[in-house]
């Protein structure tokens, strides 16, 4: 009878406790729409959440020291990631300056034809994007172009502001330069450079998929249009010749080297600032401004485009990062997230794990609309979906990361379409971003309808290893 009595009661205040969760969770939700809504900025609404985290971990028990504690915790993994943010901050400045992107963007121009307009939009975007690994650093850059140019021509903005958008997102997915990939790789304790080769081969299918499309969508353009010549507009400014490419040159040469990350980056950054100095004539004293503060370019027809870069850019981003990564920590030490991760967990070895990991960062990315808190979120949640962290960290990168380039309150998403001034309807026109879930998806079926999959040629091809089949990882 006492035994009967004490089950009962620790039946009555899991599931009390479980209530409490739900409550600060939905709270959380109402805080994030609401403040969207309002127009509030998304870090002053995260600091809020922290607030309330914190409040709830208190409640719980917990001392203020202990959950300061939780927070610096849930910094520590990203600090790598912020350093390098930084950098990147730097080195896009320098790109702008030394005229490696105005370079790139002319000799894009040239390789486009009218009837195959909008698959270029996509190739040089995910080109772009993939050198750069950042998307909205493409968008501002090839996708204003791209934008420019369509406009001309009459064709579509939704089809080439899709384009755009699925391009942009490519390498912001599978960059070694990418902020998102070195999160995630920071977060599952993986290599980014084996984490971009396997996302790479998984990728393979629904990037063909998306050039058919864009080819066959594409076609309908008018044959008689005529591309305009960028060169002669950044030929006033800046001094084009092959030399400015180095840049870029050394961030493909050294990543297929597998130099590492930080390393490629200062390299490039080193090599752009010589640049900037030798060959456009910028003085030195006014490297560390730029720097800081970002490229201004003095000619006002081309500064819409290349206008931008500098640690300052980078601010925001950091203090995002920074805020929404104390959320693991305080998750972590109080279970904020216990009953979610064992409703995730059962609905991942009912179906698949990719599965788990696609409902749960759908519903993060509509709920944070910030894709460095939802793929940090997904991942928190996820952590025992899969038993391996190089699967994690590829479901991840096929779901989390480019998800938010699909959902239209998305920071992410509303920058891109910000920066190139596209509809909204857009959303619908990025193939790629929705097929790669779904391909993603097929695969992880067929490793659970055929354990061995993996070991076969078919998923050899697709990078698959043991370590995305958790029967065989045990």
């Amino acid at each position: 009878m006492l035994q009967r009595a004490g089950t009962l009661q620790l039946e009555t205040g899991r599931v009390a406790i479980h209530m409490a969760e739900s409550i600060v969770l939905a709270a959380f939700a109402a805080m994030l729409a609401g403040g969207i809504a309002f127009g509030v900025p998304i870090v002053w609404i995260l600091v809020a959440g922290l607030a309330l985290f914190s409040a709830y971990a208190v409640k719980s028990g917990h001392t203020i020291l202990e959950v300061a504690h939780m927070a610096l915790a849930g910094m520590r993994p990203v600090r790598d990631v912020l350093v390098l943010y930084l950098i990147v901050g730097m080195m896009c400045a320098a790109w702008r300056a030394s005229g490696t992107i105005a370079y790139l963007v002319d000799l894009s121009t040239h390789l486009m034809t009218p009837a195959i307009f909008t698959l270029m939009c996509f190739l040089v975007c995910c080109l772009m994007s993939t050198l750069m690994g950042t998307s909205t650093g493409t968008a501002a850059t090839m996708g204003i172009i791209c934008i420019t140019i369509a406009r001309a021509m009459g064709a579509s903005p939704i089809l080439t502001g899709g384009a755009i958008l699925a391009g942009s997102f490519f390498g912001d997915r599978m960059s070694p330069m990418s902020g998102s990939a070195l999160l995630v790789a920071s977060l599952t304790k993986t290599d980014v450079s084996r984490n971009v080769a396997r996302m790479a081969r998984t990728a393979a299918v629904p990037f063909a998929l998306s050039c058919a499309i864009y080819a066959a969508l594409g076609s309908t353009l008018a044959g008689g249009a005529q591309m305009p010549q960028m060169g002669n507009l950044f030929g006033h400014t800046f001094v084009l010749t092959w030399i400015v490419a180095i840049p870029a040159i050394a961030i493909v040469v050294l990543s297929l080297a597998r130099v590492s990350v930080k390393k490629t980056m200062l390299a490039s950054l080193v090599l752009s600032c010589i640049i900037c100095v030798t060959v456009q004539g910028i003085s030195l004293a006014q490297l560390p401004s730029l720097l800081f503060f970002g490229y201004t370019c003095h000619d006002r027809a081309i500064a819409s485009m290349l206008d931008g870069g500098g640690i300052m850019s980078m601010m925001n981003v950091a203090a995002i990062i920074l805020v929404s990564s104390t959320y693991s920590g305080i998750f972590d030490g109080t279970g904020l997230l216990s009953g979610v991760c064992s409703k995730v967990y059962r609905l991942s070895r009912r179906f698949t794990p990719f599965f788990g990991v696609l409902v749960t960062s759908l519903i993060a990315n509509c709920m944070a609309c910030n894709q460095t808190l939802s793929i940090m979120l997904t991942d928190q949640i996820c952590m025992r979906t899969e038993d391996a962290g190089c699967a994690l960290a590829l479901d991840l990168e096929n779901s989390a990361v480019v998800l938010a380039g699909i959902v239209p309150w998305s920071l992410s998403c509303v920058a891109v379409l910000s920066f190139i001034n596209a509809p909204a309807a857009s959303v619908g026109a990025a193939f790629f971003l929705y097929l790669l879930p779904l391909w993603t998806l097929l695969i992880s079926y067929e490793v659970h309808h055929d354990p061995r999959f993996v070991a076969k040629a078919q998923g050899q091809l697709l990078g698959l290893t043991q370590d995305d089949n958790p029967v065989l990882a045990l």
